[in-house]
């Protein structure tokens, strides 16, 4: 009797598994197929409540190719059902009036058999309550059966510790070596400078730093525990080591003066900045501030003080960005290539560029390994979605390297292969963990991996070059390319204006101002092109004047 009862939930389960794991464009076509059956169902009981009568079936499809036309056109197809926002809820609902609006004008003439006013007014508070009530309800109702966790004594994954394996398991090739020759030239018996050094990247870089024997470190981090974290393992791994932790943001100039000031720095390499994508995203103004400003205080105060070499570390987002994060990295591309245009050649500018990196602190990995703990399921936003990745030290001595061969600014990226696909990624980080895929054909798996959907601005594939022309360098592995740029006084007018309409906190403008200085800047949310320009007049903001990028040679 028990399993006769169950098996029916077994089965609605596994229905609710395979309509979550429907990709973005199926999902929409469902949508649009139960409105147009359940609309006109709206207006049937509208015309019971006002008239007790059935409607004139030729107005009643009319109204409802209408309605969903008006429901498509306002984006509310393109909303995913785990988020439904204000915004698209307000726009659907304007949309839904236009086109009993526009029926009602449509039948007043008595072509088509006419529909009382009374009931297109009952059918929009109808209509709109049903979109609300179904996505929601749809909504909940997968939140509630997908998350839904085993009890532990039932479930192998949450109750067996995962094993630990190493990061380069999963990298799918074998990890970049870095050459001895080019490791220590800017480092060893210098004074060097770490930015953001208490993050995954810059804690690596100490750490590489470290071990090449320098005269003296310096770390700013505006993370008093990240600072105190890295400070002390550097001072327990490497007691000889002469360290000075210093606790300020790279946007405070005086900070930045200060240190350099009072230390000849020799080498910077500059990591500190806001990386996660989404966070920026709803961040916008305090993003933009601390990453591009923060590059170019750093730039400033390296030419003001004679630093020899300065690498900005940077990410494949910045390569045709179509999220804030992205276009803030471009930004600081930017900066670094009209510093070295503006310098008088005592220092030397470049920027790396890097895939995603294993492990890093809000990387796929640990999410996954946290997913995997809990019992799944592992969320991934969509099947094709692939990326290029890299190691946590590899990414440190790209770093270092690419100031050992820079010349002026270049971008360095690093050869690594074919992008690895997220899934298969995931699916090989649950057999490390000896458990296998939960799908309708192997119900009896241990995991799930779910689809999500995209988020805002997010791409299927990543680039890391803007351009074609890489040309290769003296490591057999990194590659390097000089990329278009614009010339210092322009870019630092239009930072100025980028600045003012980061004061107004208004995204319409501060998006605008964006694809001003960067063409290539294509954001989910990107206002129309009136209100762009209108938004421009307002800062009577001057037209672009790219330079041609220059060839580079191989070294």
């Amino acid at each position: 009797m028990s399993v006769s009862v169950q098996y029916p939930a077994v089965l609605f389960r596994q229905l609710c598994v395979r309509l979550a794991a429907i990709n973005r464009s199926g999902k929409r076509l469902l949508m649009c197929v139960a409105d147009g059956a359940a609309l006109p169902l709206c207006l049937v009981l509208a015309m019971a409540v006002i008239t007790g009568a059935m409607p004139p079936w030729p107005a009643a499809f009319l109204l409802t190719a209408l309605s969903v036309s008006a429901l498509s056109i306002a984006s509310l197809y393109g909303a995913a059902l785990r988020q439904l926002e204000q915004r698209t809820l307000i726009l659907a609902g304007l949309a839904l009036g236009a086109a009993t609006v526009a029926l009602y004008l449509l039948t007043k003439d008595g072509a088509v058999a006419r529909i009382p006013g009374p009931v297109l007014a009952m059918y929009w508070p109808l209509a709109m309550l049903y979109l609300i009530a179904s996505r929601a309800g749809m909504r909940a109702l997968l939140r509630s059966l997908l998350h839904h966790q085993v009890p532990p004594t039932l479930d192998r994954a949450a109750r067996r510790p995962l094993p630990d394996f190493a990061p380069e398991q999963l990298l799918g090739r074998p990890p970049v070596q870095p050459d001895s020759a080019l490791f220590a030239r800017c480092v060893r018996g210098r004074n060097v400078l770490v930015t953001g050094a208490g993050g995954s990247i810059g804690s690596e870089l100490c750490r590489q730093i470290a071990s090449l024997a320098p005269r003296c470190l310096h770390l700013v981090d505006h993370s008093e525990f990240a600072l105190y974290t890295i400070a002390q393992e550097l001072r327990t791994s490497w007691p000889q080591l002469v360290l000075h932790a210093h606790l300020g943001s790279v946007c405070s100039e005086r900070m930045l003066e200060r240190v350099m000031g009072h230390a000849a720095i020799h080498t910077i390499y500059h990591a500190a900045a806001y990386k996660h994508v989404s966070i920026v995203e709803t961040n916008m103004v305090e993003g933009l501030r601390n990453n591009v400003v923060g590059a170019r205080n750093v730039a400033a105060a390296a030419a003001r003080h004679g630093v020899h070499t300065c690498v900005l570390v940077s990410s494949d987002k910045a390569v045709r960005p179509s999220t804030i994060m992205g276009a803030s990295k471009r930004l600081s591309e930017l900066v670094f290539q009209a510093a070295q245009d503006d310098a008088s050649g005592a220092t030397t500018f470049s920027m790396v560029r890097f895939g995603n990196v294993l492990g890093s602190s809000g990387s796929v990995v640990p999410l996954f390994r946290q997913q995997l703990q809990q019992g799944g399921p592992l969320t991934i936003t969509d099947a094709a979605m692939e990326r290029y990745f890299m190691l946590i030290p590899e990414a440190a001595q790209l770093v270092i390297q690419a100031g050992a061969m820079a010349e002026g600014g270049e971008v360095f990226v690093l050869d690594m292969g074919a992008p690895l696909r997220i899934v298969d990624l995931a699916r090989r980080m649950i057999a490390l963990a000896g458990l296998t895929e939960r799908t309708p054909h192997h119900p009896q798996g241990d995991i799930d991996i779910r689809y999500v959907g995209l988020y805002p601005g997010e791409k299927l594939q990543e680039e890391l070059l803007i351009a074609d022309g890489a040309t290769p360098s003296r490591h057999p592995r990194i590659l390097r390319m000089k990329e278009q740029a614009l010339p210092a006084a322009l870019l630092d007018q239009y930072l100025e204006l980028l600045l003012v309409a980061c004061a107004s906190n208004d995204r319409c403008l501060i998006e605008a101002m964006l694809k001003t200085i960067i063409t290539e800047f294509t954001p989910q949310t990107a206002v129309r092109s009136a209100d762009s320009e209108a938004a421009l007049r307002r800062l009577r903001v001057p037209p672009v004047a790219a330079v041609a990028p220059v060839a580079v040679h191989a070294s």
